[in-house]
């Protein structure tokens, strides 16, 4: 997956740590919550990527589905690439300097797939295709602006990066699906493999006994996923050089910090775990979708007020 070169994937090898010695039991958290609120219009706020002091969501308006981007707490009610009616936008991710990658789509009608940015001074670029009549499915973007996603290219899944400021070219890598792309510019791919464009392939390590891994996030350059041991998954977090961090037990990870803080999907919800730990959630606390770790090692999501039966998005500090 080098530009216009073959990968060269090394055979992976069986290292790892079950709950690493480093450790210690975690004391409980007091949570204090701050609400992310949304525009008078606006309601159901489903968190769709975060970056930085950035946040985004999709949110519920009238007459289509709209985004609001927060920094601070503070929302903005971003505007569509286009008038045309019917049409609305759908946020992949935010970048630290505050640039939304999003997808337009139409609510009726035909099937309508266009990805575009939103800068934070509220000007719009559309992502150019990969290949002619092919739009890209972008997936992440790092504080440079980079966007990287993946396109059907010749009968295949290719990694594709999209450079701004313009965004009007796609450099179409090696065959892969993307999950993330950090601040140095590696990109993280399925089902565990990390490079950057001229630089080799680094297959992520499986944990000792495990016959698979899945990459699953990449906030803060964090990579997460799960493990298969015989029959049982178990959450990974891997360090930056690639090797294994914490194995999980119990859920699969989506999100984490270099602080050590994770959080995923269990059994019957959400889970949360802190150096390796299982901790737990703030009550109300982030559903199993939508819900994130910041390097500021909080946690953002969405969450139900289950005495008002209504969506709201927050961000969680433990103290």
């Amino acid at each position: 997956m080098l530009r216009s070169v073959r990968v060269l994937v090394g055979s992976v090898a069986l290292v790892g740590l079950l709950f690493p010695a480093t450790a210690q039991a975690q004391q409980a958290c007091t949570w204090q919550r701050s609400e992310l609120p949304v525009p008078a219009g606006h309601s159901g706020p489903d968190v769709k990527g975060i970056g930085g002091e950035y946040s985004v969501a999709l949110t519920g308006s009238n007459p289509v589905p709209g985004i609001v981007r927060w920094r601070n707490a503070q929302p903005t009610v971003l505007s569509l690439p286009t008038t045309e009616p019917g049409l609305y936008g759908t946020p992949i991710d935010v970048s630290a300097n505050g640039t939304v990658v999003a997808v337009l789509r139409s609510l009726n009608g035909p099937v309508l797939n266009k990805p575009y940015v939103t800068k934070v001074d509220g000007t719009h670029k559309f992502l150019a295709d990969p290949a002619p009549g092919k739009p890209g499915n972008p997936v992440a973007i790092n504080s440079q602006g980079v966007v990287v996603g993946h396109a059907d290219v010749d009968g295949a899944l290719r990694l594709v990066l999209w450079n701004g400021p313009d965004y009007s070219s796609a450099t179409v890598l090696g065959t892969g699906v993307a999950m993330g792309i950090d601040d140095d510019g590696f990109i993280l791919a399925r089902p565990g493999i990390r490079y950057k464009p001229g630089v080799i392939a680094q297959p992520l390590k499986k944990p000792v006994g495990a016959t698979s891994i899945d990459v699953l996030g990449y906030d803060n350059g964090t990579a997460v996923g799960s493990a298969v041991t015989g029959m049982v998954y178990q959450g990974v977090v891997w360090n930056a050089d690639g090797t294994v961090r914490y194995v999980l037990p119990g859920g699969t990870v989506r999100s984490a910090n270099s602080q050590g803080t994770a959080i995923g999907d269990g059994v019957s919800g959400a889970k949360l775990w802190r150096a390796g730990q299982p901790a737990d959630l703030p009550v109300p606390g982030p559903w199993m979708a939508g819900n994130f770790v910041t390097g500021r090692d909080t946690l953002i999501g969405t969450y139900l007020d289950i005495e008002g039966g209504n969506v709201h998005a927050a961000e969680w500090t433990c103290s």
